[in-house]
């Protein structure tokens, strides 16, 4: 790891070092099933605007929460690079900050993220919510979706995805919070898709669909 002095300003550190950046058009995200059925959430982010203390809203194309569902990151040495990636240099950690507000009972979460260099705490990554007004805060396991090493940094360039199923009736707000193991994390590109209990899955409408075939042949024979 390079010995950079603490004391430099922001803008000296950036020089400093070789930030990874990829675009992420390459994370290796996928489509959750229910992404785009009528009365789903989805929100992106690809290109962040804030580094520090101030909410990103969702910039990818199809998003459609507004700002109920912003992020923030809490770092104060965390800045925003010209690839759009919030980068936390020495000194931090970074401090994420994800929040969601919905308009209907939350019933499953999908959430991916990609980051370069140092990877994130994977057990310090919390879903946080309020159940009969006592808080609940579930950790998770990821799936690797895509991973190489990264170039001069500790960890790798990883995507990974996070999935709940929520049983607590009556959520409709949480919020995800994460860090990362150490300096130098790049965070590229985040997407969070939520699918509410008054939403069927799709084994339901299957099977609604053949309950509905065998009453119209029931009603042929008839």
């Amino acid at each position: 790891m390079m010995n950079i002095q603490k004391s430099l300003p922001a803008a000296a550190l950036l020089a400093a070092v070789t930030i990874p950046t990829v675009s992420a058009a390459t994370n290796g995200f996928y489509v959750p099933y229910f992404r785009g059925v009528a009365g789903t959430d989805v929100a992106g982010w690809d290109r962040f605007t804030s580094g520090y203390n101030v909410a990103n809203q969702p910039d990818m194309t199809g998003s459609n929460t507004g700002t109920r569902a912003t992020l923030t990151q809490l770092d104060p040495v965390g800045v925003v690079l010209g690839s759009g990636n919030i980068y936390v240099g020495v000194g931090g950690t970074g401090n994420f900050n994800l929040s969601y507000s919905g308009l209907a009972p939350v019933g499953q979460i999908s959430f991916q993220i990609r980051t370069l260099g140092t990877e994130i705490d994977y057990p310090g990554l919390r879903l946080n919510y309020l159940s009969a007004d006592k808080p609940v805060s579930l950790g998770g396991t990821p799936t690797t979706l895509a991973i190489a090493p990264a170039q001069g940094f500790p960890g790798n360039n990883i995507s990974l995805a996070y999935t709940w199923n929520i049983t607590d009736p009556g959520v409709k707000d949480f919020s995800l919070t994460f860090k990362s193991t150490g300096e130098h994390l790049s965070l590229d590109a985040i997407t969070l898709d939520v699918l509410p209990t008054t939403v069927p899955e799709p084994g339901t409408w299957a099977l609604a669909g053949l309950g509905l075939a065998a009453w119209a042949i029931a009603a042929r024979r008839r």
